[in-house]
C-alpha cells in the first residue's frame, strides 16, 4: 500500500508539472505571436507612413523633410531596439520551456519505474499462494528421492510422487505439464524395479527366531572314573589320603568346558534371537553384506552350541543355507529428473520481467520564434 500510494503521488505531481508547462508553453507563444502580429503591423504602417511622408517631403521645403525624416529614423531605431528585447525574451522563454521538458521526462521515467516496482510487488503478492503449492511440490519431489536413495523405500518415495503429481494438477497450469511427464516417467522407473521377496525372506527369519528356545544344546556327559585295584596301603599311602581327604583336585577336560548353565542357555538364546534380528534389519533396508554377515552369525552361534544330531537344528542349517543365496541388491533408479525440471521452471518464472508500461507520447518540441527579418517585416 506504501508503495502504491507513492506511486500515485508520483503520477500526479508528473501529471501538474506536465499541464504547467503546456501552459506556460501556450502562453509563451500566444504572447510571442502576438508580438510578431504586432511587430508586422507597426512595420506596415511605418511603411505606409514613409510612404506618405516622402509624397509629402516632395511637395514640401527641404528643412522641414530632412526634420520629419530623422524623427522617423528616431521611431524606426526605437522599434527595432524594442524588437530586439523581445525576441531576447522569447529565447529566455524557449530555454525555460526546454529545462522543463527535461524534468518532465526525468519525473516520467521515475513514474515508469515505480509502476514497474509495484507491478512487481502486486504480482508477487499474487502469487504467494501459488509459490506456497510450488513450494510443497518441490519438498515432495526431494522426500521421494531422499526416500528410495537413502532408505531404500520404494513405497513411500512412489507415494511422494503421486502427491506431488496431484498438487500440480490442482495448480492446472500448462507450464507444469513437463513436469507432471517427468513424475510419471519416474514412477513408471520406481515400478519396473526388480524387488526381492521381503515377504516370504522374513517369513523364513522368523521361523528360525520361533525355533531358537526348542534348539537343543549339546549333551556332555561326565566320563566314568576307571577303577583301581585294592592294594595295601602303607604308612605313607595312608598320610595321602589323608591328606587328599582335604583337597580335591579336578582335570577339565573339553566335554566338562561345554557345560553351561541354565542362565547362560537363556543368554544364548537370545544372542541367537538377535543375530537374527540383525539379519531381519539388513533385509528391511537393503544391506547384502550385513545380512549375509548376520546369517554368518548365526550358522556359527548354532554349530557351537546346538546338537548337529536334532532335526530343529538341521532345519534350522537348512533354511540358513536358503537364505545364503537370497540377493538383495537392488539398482535403484535416479528420480531427481522431475525436481530439476521444476527447479527450472520456477526459476524461468521468477526472472521473466513484468510488461512495462509502452512509452510516452513523444512530446511535439515548441518551434522556435521566427525573427523580424524571417516574418517579412524588415526595415525599410
Amino acid at each position: 500500500m506504501l508503495a502504491l500510494l507513492i506511486a500515485l503521488a508520483a503520477l500526479l505531481a508528473a501529471a501538474w508539472l506536465w499541464w504547467q508547462g503546456q501552459s506556460s508553453d501556450s502562453a509563451a507563444e500566444m504572447l510571442a505571436r502576438s508580438e510578431i502580429v504586432r511587430l508586422d503591423d507597426s512595420d506596415r504602417r511605418l511603411s505606409a507612413q514613409l510612404q506618405e511622408l516622402r509624397s509629402a517631403l516632395d511637395s514640401e521645403p527641404d528643412g522641414a523633410e530632412e526634420a520629419r525624416f530623422a524623427a522617423l529614423q528616431n521611431a524606426v531605431s526605437e522599434e527595432q531596439a524594442r524588437a530586439a528585447a523581445l525576441q531576447k525574451a522569447l529565447q529566455e522563454q524557449v530555454t525555460l520551456t526546454r529545462s522543463m521538458q527535461s524534468a518532465i521526462d526525468a519525473m516520467h521515467g521515475r513514474l515508469v519505474a515505480a509502476e514497474s516496482s509495484l507491478a512487481r510487488v502486486g504480482a508477487r503478492e499474487l502469487n504467494a499462494r501459488g509459490d506456497l503449492d510450488l513450494a510443497e511440490v518441490d519438498y515432495l519431489l526431494r522426500l521421494a528421492n531422499e526416500r528410495l536413495q537413502l532408505f531404500s523405500d520404494p513405497r513411500s518415495a512412489d507415494r511422494a510422487l503421486a502427491l506431488a503429481d496431484a498438487h500440480l494438477a490442482a495448480l492446472d497450469n500448462p507450464a507444469y505439464l513437463g513436469v507432471r511427464r517427468a513424475i510419471a516417467a519416474a514412477r513408471g522407473e520406481v515400478a519396473a524395479v526388480d524387488l526381492p521377496d521381503d515377504l516370504e525372506i522374513a517369513g523364513q527369519l522368523e521361523a528360525i527366531q520361533d525355533a531358537i528356545p526348542q534348539l537343543p544344546f549339546r549333551s556332555a556327559s561326565p566320563a566314568a572314573g576307571e577303577t583301581e585295584p585294592a592294594v595295601e596301603a602303607g604308612w605313607w599311602e595312608k598320610l595321602k589320603s589323608t591328606l587328599g581327604s582335604l583337597v580335591t583336585v579336578r582335570r577339565s577336560t573339553e566335554e566338562e568346558s561345554r557345560r553351561i548353565s541354565l542362565q547362560d542357555k537363556d543368554y544364548i538364546r537370545q544372542r541367537l534371537w538377535l543375530q537374527v534380528e540383525v539379519a531381519y534389519l539388513a533385509l528391511m533396508r537393503h544391506e547384502q553384506e550385513t545380512f549375509d554377515t548376520a546369517l554368518q552369525r548365526v550358522g556359527a552361534s548354532v554349530a557351537e552350541w546346538f546338537d548337529p544330531d536334532s532335526a530343529e537344528v538341521a532345519a534350522v542349517a537348512t533354511s540358513l543355507d536358503t537364505l545364503s543365496d537370497v540377493d538383495l541388491s537392488v539398482s535403484w533408479p535416479d528420480i531427481s529428473e522431475p525436481w530439476n525440471t521444476l527447479r527450472l521452471v520456477r526459476e524461468a518464472r521468477h526472472s521473466a520481467p513484468p510488461a512495462a508500461p509502452g512509452p510516452p507520447a513523444e512530446t511535439a518540441e515548441a518551434p522556435e520564434p521566427a525573427t523580424a527579418d524571417e516574418s517579412g517585416g524588415g526595415q525599410p
